[in-house]
């Protein structure tokens, strides 16, 4: 076994590439093996392009981990199958089986076993992946930890299983590695060599393989990226010695190290460098992504500039369409009969187009007006309303039902899975790796479930399954605008770029680990000779020296940090990049934990690609027909009728109501996971059953007694709700009606106490359309008018909540009523005068008690009082507050109340229709609205909104 030493004064690839074309041009014969599947790929490529004159054949070039992988035989035992075993070697009570192993009492749930019996198969994958026996271990650990005797135990009785169940562990196969035969024969054929191409990691079974293929005459060299004066610091194999390597000094400089405050910064820089390297005319550059965290941040920094990322790593399969949609078939099982599994199911567009379902658009609105509406627990209610509100749905559910119902089949979960696969790779289209990856685990699962009959419950084999699929990781296909790759840490050594920049070397992950083992500390690795911390650490050591060394003459080098994680979590730089001399150590430190401030993020429409520019003319448009001019305004058709809701918006901000408005934004958000009615539905339901109340009892009556009010007001109320939400519902309903069931009984005490102070009711739910004040339109609805004995009125609003008086909640103090006229010179503040003759300027917030008393005076003549009947959820504040001064000029008053709100309703009419009023409430000097629909789209400067209505867009915007 030869050792030769390519030097580190340039890329790994390119030395390696150069080494195989100066030795002879039939290189293709030998047998090449790399550090991963990229490098291989790099080397190949790296290869054809080095003899563009000529056809070149190359060699057979494979990843190290590959070359000792066993050939796959039908009775081996897939991921699936293995965890299986081990689930039923730790059995039920595994701290009575294994006392030593585990002295505590574990908990007996399946998901905690289940969770062990994964750590226990990647610690057995982990020992035989370094040719480690239970045995090597028990004796190497002799005397000082007593658990390996039942780790044999257990280790023991999981091959006992296997074999019971007549399948082979393959894993097993690994103490015994060797050469794959028939490449072992093909290179005896042809006289080719096995060539270890700067592997920094040879483990145990790599190492029997390459001495098994010496012994039967296949030479073996071994090439280090390393110039030969660094010999002694490598062993035989070129891995580098950890007690020399652990602790060298690194030769980084200050000026290679970029720190940020956050991944968004640390992207932002990586762009600005490369940005950079491309104008000086270097194209060849590579990107190292060692934190997977920074990923997010980097591709959409990337996508910005019109490039794309690329992962070569893949994605996690728990990621993929189909592990939602084991997700959601698992809570289908766990809850039976409820009504949320079915809502999760149809939202999987993956399982809709395997059953050929091609109105899931229309089911899930459907279904999500049913939910936000009816709130059903059960699935019985949920199918119920969709009968009768939305009957097209039915059949589309039904076959989500049918396909749930299969599946929940007891010992025939595999086989249902199995024959729903070819659907279902359809349905995948492109992405046949992760299907192909599920279709492996489905199969061992089904083989299972009919050789031992174990896991027959749904729920647990579903469990099974989705653990053996966590793990799993699916390869992305390369898209058309990815113009980067993101490596990992040890994909970078073997890159022929010449220009690099690393992301992410933070501690815990350059090197890895560091972290205690619960079952191999690091004492026992380094003794059993294992990917011990010491020997990451050198590896790590040598790989980023040698990356140094190979840009130092030609190309760059930087090192982005960010101190950050996306969770906003602290992140600690690699202890490597603090490998300098003592000297330089403090300043080392202080570049590398200094302070960094974020600056004040964009403003949320200038991210992304939206190419912006100020609308000519915007500042000083009239109208929102001017500024908007798609925009058609409809209070401008006479026919249009106004309402108090339209006004309060208009009041709480005039700009925001236009943008709104013009941009066609609900305020009204979706809840997905909504349990229990919102204060809008719950005054809804108030509203409905006091309507009903009040026309059964508008009047005093012989024998009224407030326990038969409250009795028939309670039968209203289950009356209602069971209307509305069933005879099962859930369980934050039940607490809301609880709610409402103290507040009517407060009600009807105190309804026949009206009573019999003279009062009567003469109208309910009082709707009123198309009534002209002035030469505007207007409609509403009064909850509640009341007439008393001696003639006099009074209009009630009900409000579900504690609320403050009518005035309170009308008028609002101005803080710079100068600015009124910027809206209409023809609006004038309220204006009242205090005892020590100062005036106090108001406002108008809402107009809505003035509306209605101004229509009752119309209709009943005389001067109605109004009035707010409130009905919190404590009972003490439940009653009425009326607003006797309504008519009253106050002293100091230049007008009544009522007068004011009149001139202010019939002007802000004629603003809104004539579309004026660009003005914002922060420059009236009206406080921000307390719920602003753009608080995620736009900042709360004013300047924003106003920015946000001038601009124009692109993507247009929908008017």
């Amino acid at each position: 076994m030869h050792r030769f030493f390519l030097s580190w004064d340039k890329p790994a690839c390119c030395a390696v590439a150069e080494r195989l074309l100066a030795v002879e041009m039939d290189f293709y014969k030998h047998a090449v093996l790399v550090p991963t599947r990229e490098s291989g790929r790099q080397l190949r490529e790296f290869l054809t392009a080095s003899c563009p004159e000529k056809a070149v054949f190359p060699p057979h070039v494979l990843p190290a981990d590959q070359f000792i992988q066993p050939e796959e035989e039908e009775d081996e035992a897939t991921r699936l199958e293995e965890l299986a075993a081990w689930m039923q070697s730790l059995g039920d009570a595994p701290h009575r089986l294994y006392p030593r192993l585990f002295p505590k009492r574990m908990p007996d749930d399946f998901s905690s076993l289940l969770d062990m019996a994964a750590a226990l198969q990647t610690l057995s994958h982990s020992m035989l992946n370094h040719g480690v026996t239970c045995g090597q271990a028990a004796d190497a650990c002799s005397g000082m930890d007593e658990r390996w005797p039942d780790l044999s135990r257990l280790f023991s009785r999981c091959s006992g299983h296997l074999d019971g169940w007549q399948l082979r562990n393959r894993t097993e196969s690994l103490l015994h590695a060797a050469a794959p035969s028939h490449l072992a024969s093909t290179l005896l054929e042809t006289g080719g060599q096995i060539i270890v191409a700067c592997v920094p990691d040879i483990p145990r079974p790599l190492k029997h393989a390459l001495r098994h293929a010496e012994e039967q005459g296949i030479p073996v060299q071994i090439w280090v990226h390393a110039p030969e004066e660094e010999r002694d610091t490598f062993d035989d194999w070129g891995c580098p010695r950890p007690e020399i390597w652990a602790e060298r000094a690194i030769p980084i400089r200050e000026e290679q190290i970029r720190v940020t405050p956050g991944p968004g910064r640390l992207a932002a820089e990586t762009c600005r460098i490369i940005a950079q390297t491309a104008e000086s005319g270097k194209t060849d550059v590579a990107l190292g992504v060692c934190d997977p965290d920074m990923n997010v941040a980097l591709d959409a920094r990337l996508r910005s500039y019109g490039w794309g990322l690329y992962n070569p790593e893949g994605r996690p399969f728990a990621g993929t369409g189909i592990m939602d949609l084991l997700r959601h078939l698992l809570l289908a099982v766990e809850e039976n009969g409820k009504a949320r599994p079915v809502f999760n199911l149809m939202r999987s567009s993956l399982l809709c187009a395997s059953l050929d379902i091609r109105d899931q658009q229309y089911c899930c609105a459907s279904l999500d007006r049913v939910r936000q509406k009816f709130l059903p627990e059960t699935e019985e209610y949920l199918l119920k309303r969709l009968r009768t509100d939305h009957p097209g749905a039915i059949p589309s559910v039904c076959k989500i039902l049918e396909w749930r119902d299969r599946m929940k089949e007891p010992r025939r979960l595999g086989e249902r899975l199995l024959a729903w696969y070819p659907a279902l790779a359809a349905a995948y289209g492109a992405d046949t790796e992760a299907a192909e990856t599920f279709h492996s685990c489905i199969s061992g699962l089904a083989r299972l479930q009919k050789k031992s009959g174990l896991f027959s419950a749904p729920a647990t084999a579903l469990q099974l399954l989705m653990r053996c699929l966590h793990a799993a990781r699916v390869k992305n296909g390369r898209k058309e605008h990815a113009v980067l790759d993101a490596l990992g840490w040890m994909e970078l050594h073997f890159r022929p770029e010449k220009n690099l920049i690393v992301t992410g070397l933070n501690e815990g992950i350059v090197p890895e680990g560091g972290m205690a083992d619960q079952f191999m500390p690091e004492p026992l690795r380094e003794s059993l000779g294992m990917d011990s911390f010491s020997r990451k650490k050198a590896r790590d050591s040598f790989l980023l020296t040698a990356l140094i060394h190979s840009r130092e003459r030609e190309g760059s080098l930087f090192f982005v940090l960010s101190r950050t994680s996306s969770r906003n979590d602290p992140l600690t730089p690699s202890s490597l990049l603090m490998r300098c001399a003592d000297e330089e150590l403090p300043r080392r430190v202080e570049l590398l934990f200094r302070e960094c401030s974020a600056p004040e993020p964009p403003l949320p429409y200038r991210r992304g690609g939206w190419h912006i520019q100020p609308a000519e003319g915007w500042k000083t448009a009239t109208d929102i027909t001017a500024m908007a001019p798609g925009y058609r305004n409809p209070w401008k058709e006479r026919e249009k009728a106004f309402s108090p809701t339209t006004l309060k918006n208009f009041l709480a901000c005039p700009m925001r109501f236009w943008v709104r408005e013009a941009l066609h934004l609900n305020a009204d958000e979706f809840q997905p996971d909504k349990e229990d009615m919102a204060a809008n539905e719950l005054g809804t339901m108030l509203h409905d059953v006091l309507e009903q109340f009040c026309r059964l009892h508008p009047s005093l009556e012989d024998g009224m007694t407030t326990a038969s009010l409250q009795r028939e007001i309670g039968e209203i109320l289950d009356e209602t709700f069971t209307r509305q939400y069933g005879s099962r519902p859930l369980m934050p309903l039940l607490l809301q009606k609880r709610s409402m069931e103290q507040r009517l009984n407060v009600y009807a005490e105190q309804h026949l106490e009206d009573l019999r102070n003279g009062w009567t009711c003469i109208a309910f739910e009082q709707s009123v359309e198309n009534w002209r004040l002035g030469d505007f339109s207007l409609r509403f609805r009064i909850d509640r008018i009341d007439r008393h004995a001696d003639g006099s009125l009074r209009v009630i609003d009900y409000k579900t909540g504690k609320t403050d008086s009518c005035e309170k909640k009308h008028l609002g103090t101005m803080k710079r009523p100068d600015a009124l006229p910027l809206l209409s010179p023809a609006l004038h503040p309220y204006t009242r005068r205090q005892k020590n003759g100062k005036a106090v300027h108001f406002r108008w917030k809402d107009l809505q008690l003035p509306l209605y008393v101004l229509w009752a005076m119309e209709e009943y003549c005389g001067r109605p009082t109004a009035a707010y009947y409130a009905l919190p959820a404590n009972p003490l504040d439940i009653g009425i507050s009326e607003w006797d001064t309504l008519h009253d000029p106050q002293p100091g008053c230049d007008m009544c109340a009522l007068e004011s709100a009149r001139s202010w309703i019939l002007e802000l009419m004629r603003l809104i229709r004539e579309g004026r009023g660009l003005i914002t409430a922060e420059e009236l000097g009206w406080d921000t609205p307390s719920y602003d629909v753009f608080k995620d789209l736009v900042s709360s400067s004013h300047e924003t909104l106003q920015d946000l209505l001038g601009l124009n867009i692109t993507p247009p915007l929908p008017f």
